[in-house]
């Protein structure tokens, strides 16, 4: 009896320790606890009443009552048992989930955790605010996920996901179009962790939804700003173009045409005055040479430089020298410390035309005697500033011209900074940073 009740204590505490249900253990305790009184009670009855029928029967209350006091202590130790195990993975059950909210305050992530095998889910309560859900509408996860996405969405959404759990992913991420409580759609970014068993079969996912709905229409806008500003600078190419051949064609009919008009003039008085001839074609020539020196100095005005060949400086001092012909303006560049062997020959090409555009407007405008000229490097950037003496403007007030929204086309193409320093009978600055 002692070594059977030795046994049966072993059982008892191998019961408490094996994950089975709290009810079938208490079943097995008490049903082996039974069979052991009914095959063991009878026989020390007997025993202890030495084969006496009489004693025999009137002991038997007396053990039926004993059985059920002693079922009843049985009963009440192995549920206290049963009980503190249940009580101490309730309090775990109670620290992780702590943890997770404590996580879930420690992020705006929309945090959710669920079980495939028994369909049970947590949320955080970030994940709550964010659709305006309860706790309580969010126990059964996956059906309140898949009803509330995006008509459009679904299938893609709900294809990509079986195809990571079917084909051993660990790691799934979408993003898509999800409705919230009011009915509005909000566009989320869902990442997930894939949790498998030895096996390889999947029992839980967890992951974290993020609000990105700001973030798309902030993208969407700049996209749509990016592409507005392409299309204005394409609208100024145009107009550029168009204003260089306004220019190109005054320029011929007020100078070239008229000078071309001036030598077809004398040449038919030389031929119908023969005493005049030599005065009039030797006039004409003069106009002709005059004709050719302009053309070159138009071609050389709408041909690019050869940069590449003698460089910004010279060209820029070629530049000047073709200009003080025409205009006695005092030039001077200061260029200390700028090396143009660190400037690409596309950024050079269009600091010469800046440089162009501006000194054409200073002869055209300002009534200048000096204008200054400084290059200078500064980190990364290079810095110019284009500076005379002339009557100056009042920028707020003076609509700016074609050659100064050319400048202004050009520095924007490598996203570059421009600002005019003027005022009436101060002169003008110019400072561009490319």
């Amino acid at each position: 009896m002692q070594a059977f009740f030795s046994q049966y204590c072993v059982f008892i505490a191998y019961c408490m320790r094996n994950p089975l249900p709290s009810s079938v253990k208490l079943s097995l305790a008490f049903l082996v606890f039974g069979i052991a009184w009914i095959l063991f009670s009878d026989s020390l009855t007997l025993t202890f009443t030495n084969h006496n029928l009489s004693s025999y029967n009137k002991l038997q209350n007396y053990k039926g009552i004993l059985f059920v006091a002693l079922s009843a202590l049985l009963i009440y130790f192995v549920s206290r048992r049963l009980q503190d195990n249940i009580d101490k993975s309730h309090k775990q059950e109670e620290d992780l989930l702590e943890r997770y909210e404590l996580l879930g305050m420690a992020t705006n992530d929309a945090i959710w955790d669920y079980n495939i095998v028994t369909k049970i889910c947590y949320t955080n309560r970030t994940l709550q605010e964010t659709f305006g859900y309860t706790s309580y509408e969010l126990q059964d996860n996956y059906h309140w996920w898949t009803n509330n996405l995006h008509p459009a969405d679904k299938a893609r959404v709900l294809d990509s996901i079986d195809a990571k759990l079917d084909t051993g992913g660990t790691v799934w991420q979408d993003e898509y179009r999800f409705r919230c409580k009011n009915g509005e759609y909000k566009t989320i970014f869902d990442r997930g962790f894939i949790l498998r068993d030895k096996a390889g079969k999947p029992y839980r996912l967890i992951g974290a939804m993020q609000d990105v709905t700001e973030q798309r229409i902030l993208q969407e806008t700049l996209i749509d700003a990016q592409t507005r500003h392409k299309d204005e600078v394409a609208q100024s190419v145009l107009q550029a173009e168009e204003a260089e051949r306004k220019k190109l064609g005054e320029e011929l009919h007020d100078n070239i045409n008229q000078l071309l008009g001036v030598v077809k003039l004398y040449i038919q008085h030389a031929l119908v005055n023969p005493k005049m001839r030599e005065e009039l074609l030797q006039k004409s020539a003069n106009y002709i040479s005059q004709t050719i020196e302009e053309i070159r100095q138009l071609s050389r005005s709408l041909l690019p430089p050869a940069l590449q060949e003698h460089g910004l400086l010279e060209s820029l001092h070629q530049l000047i020298e073709d200009i003080r012909p025409v205009k006695a303006i005092d030039f001077t560049v200061e260029h200390e410390g700028f090396d143009e062997s660190k400037v690409p020959d596309n950024k050079c090409l269009i600091l010469y035309r800046i440089i162009q555009e501006q000194l054409n407007n200073a002869l055209k405008h300002s009534n200048a005697q000096s204008v200054v000229i400084r290059l200078a490097h500064c980190g990364e950037r290079v810095h110019l500033t284009i500076q005379d003496d002339g009557i100056g403007f009042d920028p707020g007030e003076v609509k700016p011209g074609m050659g100064l929204n050319n400048i202004h086309n050009r520095i924007e193409v490598f996203n570059g900074e421009m600002e005019i320093v003027s005022s009436p009978g101060k002169g003008c600055l110019l400072k561009v940073k490319i």
